[in-house]
């Protein structure tokens, strides 16, 4: 596909909007599953069944939503009238699905046994449902964003070849496998961050591998450690919820500390990752002269877990209803919200959340991370908006709504109406007046390779009188841009960044379905 970026000068029009109350505060999310005795979904809870503690410390339920599957309806919008609302409904009803294909962690005969079974999956997805497949190669890759054209997806799954991986035949090429997932794990979190609410991760793999045959002294240097030192690395990986598997040697430090930053890039990003052991009965998951392949914790589940998913072990040929299974795990669930303070120690803020109803067993990732060194937002924030501009689906932390119209010849251009929800940008009353700032990224694309335009941004200054800003709260703040439309475009895409608290929303314009005048 071929994106131009152009950075555009905009005209602050009429309306100004905002409210005002924001601090440093910030809405954590927590998708939590419920089920009874019989490990069956239970729907029907209420906010005021739950109990939530955060450090051991009770917290108020800011907000609460039962997510369903169930796609949502659409939105009836005038003829060149578009809006990332509906996008936000569909979050809300936790519609994002991600098969992720481990290609680098699995071997070449069960990466064709689980591609088979993967098409099948995908031949009897629920209608409307919003489904991506990526691939662990090399890299992160998006095989297929977001769609429920299912037929699509499956055309585009048909045409992945398989690839032997990298040995596993000492220490630091397991490292380096280990190293490699989290990074495309960082990648997943990176590229959905723009999503609110639920997104599940589907993991097809066999697992990274904790351990490798040690060069001479390194085993029994390992063996030396004592109980509590091992006791302690465990603990800081999650302390009880790490699964512990049979194996010659403990895992290195260095590992329980890779998948300690998957979890927290994970987590913070709520993706619940469902992990399916990507083996059939009697298989072989590596070569023998591969050195051995039991380890003392199994990847699979210790990921899932600690993130509120599921592991589901390769105790069966029929992959293809397993990866069902997973999809579906989480097919309703419900989402609690809470404020977190500004004065928190860094580290894990841990999670616990009860249920007042007898007999319900809860799920949920261990916990929310503060880091020690947490990232100033930086007006204007350029390359921050280029990465949710190429984001998988729409942000939707601002809500918007966009009225386009084109003009045709030799040099068409657009008329860009751009209302903002004033609820959802930071404004600092100074006395009789409102002050905030916002920077809009307009980005148009194509169908082939990327660019970018170098043209500066804008970031209309927002000071509005006590009149304008009861007026934003009740309409929402109009911005006015006209550009010119580069040949070959075929979408505009819009992002608006409030300054105040690095927030963000955007628009998917597809430029065909634009009004002329």
């Amino acid at each position: 596909m071929r994106r131009i970026l152009f950075f555009l000068y905009a005209a602050l029009a009429l309306a100004q909007n905002e409210s005002v109350f924001r601090s440093t505060t910030q809405l954590v999310r927590i998708d939590v599953v419920a089920q009874d005795r019989d490990g069956h979904p239970v729907a029907g809870l209420r906010k005021e069944d739950f109990e939530l503690f955060v450090n051991h410390k009770p917290q108020a339920i800011a907000t609460f939503t039962e997510t369903s599957a169930a796609p949502a309806p659409p939105a009836t919008l005038p003829r060149g009238t578009f809006s990332n609302k509906q996008a936000a409904t569909e979050v809300s009803q936790g519609r994002y699905t991600v098969f992720l294909l481990d290609w680098r962690n699995t071997n070449w005969q069960l990466q064709s046994w689980a591609h088979q079974q993967l098409v099948k999956t995908l031949s009897g997805l629920p209608a409307g449902s919003k489904v991506a497949l990526y691939l662990v190669n090399d890299g992160l890759q998006i095989v297929q964003e977001f769609t429920s054209d299912h037929e699509l997806l499956k055309a585009k799954a048909e045409t992945l070849w398989g690839q032997v991986p990298p040995p596993l035949t000492t220490l630091e090429q397991a490292e380096s496998a280990a190293r490699e997932t989290v990074a495309a794990f960082q990648a997943v979190a990176k590229h959905l961050a723009g999503i609110s609410g639920q997104k599940v991760l589907v993991w097809v793999s066999t697992g990274f591998p904790d351990n490798a045959p040690r060069q001479a002294g390194t085993g029994a240097a390992a063996a030396a450690r004592s109980g509590a030192e091992w006791a302690a690395l465990s603990q800081a990986a999650g302390g009880a919820r790490v699964p512990v598997m049979p194996g010659t040697e403990p895992p290195a430090p260095s590992f329980l500390q890779d998948i300690d930053k998957a979890v927290r890039l994970l987590g913070n990003s709520n993706i619940v990752v469902e992990s399916t052991e990507s083996v059939y009965l009697g298989a072989t998951v590596l070569r023998a002269d591969f050195g051995p392949t039991t380890s003392y914790v199994n990847t699979l589940q210790m990921i899932a877990e600690r993130t509120g998913g599921r592991f589901f072990p390769g105790n069966t040929n029929d992959l293809a209803s397993t990866l069902r299974d997973a999809a579906n795990d989480r097919a309703a669930s419900y989402e609690l919200g809470y404020y977190a303070g500004d004065n928190l120690q860094p580290g894990l803020q841990p999670f616990e959340i009860k249920c007042k109803r007898p007999g319900i067993t809860l799920r949920y990732r261990e916990g929310y991370y503060i880091d020690k060194h947490p990232p100033v937002v930086q007006p204007g924030g350029r390359a921050v908006a280029l990465d949710v501009l190429e984001g998988a689906v729409d942000a939707v932390a601002i809500p918007l709504t966009a009225s386009v119209t084109r003009t045709m010849g030799n040099m068409p251009s657009l008329v860009l109406r751009l209302s903002i929800d004033a609820a959802a940008l930071t404004l600092q009353q100074d006395g009789e007046i409102w002050r905030g700032k916002v920077s809009v990224f307009p980005r148009f694309a194509g169908d082939e390779d990327d660019q970018i335009g170098d043209v500066p941004l804008d970031a209309p200054a927002l000071n509005l009188t006590r009149e304008q800003h009861d007026r934003a709260l009740r309409e929402g703040i109009t911005l006015r841009f006209t550009m010119k439309m580069p040949a070959g475009a075929t979408t505009l895409r819009v992002l608006v960044r409030d300054e105040g608290s690095g927030n963000m929303g955007t628009v998917t314009i597809p430029v065909a379905d634009l009004p002329e005048f």
